[in-house]
């Protein structure tokens, strides 16, 4: 069975009490290595950043003071580096077990808020869980920079999670 789930914004007085918490700049892992709680801190900041601003011009002046150029360039890195050894088209194995399971997603146009909830309501990306992402991840929609980062940051952190 298939189950289509309308995704809907948060309520206002979530939306303003995101407003109010003060958001601090994203700083790359120490050790270059990327965990579940460093993208839940990037996640949270990125989604305060984007509610704060309507306008696009104040919303990219406030992301540029959270989100520092040398962390978007070593997301961008450690995900080229994976991508490059991986072929253009990946087969999926699901193992017979009910703990395995593939997520069809299709496109998301930058809609970075849609993102989150996606990953709300269906789970993060693990070994055990494998995202597929039909593309179109960054055109029409207002975060495309946060929408493609944090996809390139989870697929860091299962790659990596893989490597075990």
């Amino acid at each position: 069975s298939v189950c289509l789930c309308r995704l809907v914004f948060p309520p206002l007085c979530f939306c303003r009490a995101m407003e109010a918490r003060k958001t601090v700049a994203v700083t790359w892992p120490s050790d270059g290595l990327i965990t579940e709680e460093w993208i839940d801190s990037f996640t949270q900041t990125l989604d305060i950043s984007s509610r704060s601003s309507s306008s696009s011009s104040s919303s990219s002046q406030n992301l540029s003071s959270v989100l520092p150029v040398s962390v978007i360039d070593s997301i961008i890195s450690a995900a080229s580096k994976i991508l490059h050894h991986e072929p253009n088209c990946l087969r999926i194995s699901v193992d017979e077990s009910p703990s395995c399971s593939v997520v069809l997603v299709g496109d998301l146009h930058g809609q970075f808020h849609d993102l989150i909830r996606l990953l709300d309501m269906a789970g993060r990306p693990c070994y055990s869980q494998i995202f597929v992402f039909n593309g179109d991840y960054v055109d029409r929609g207002a975060w495309g920079l946060e929408t493609l980062l944090l996809l390139l940051s989870w697929k860091v952190r299962v790659f990596l999670l893989d490597m075990r």
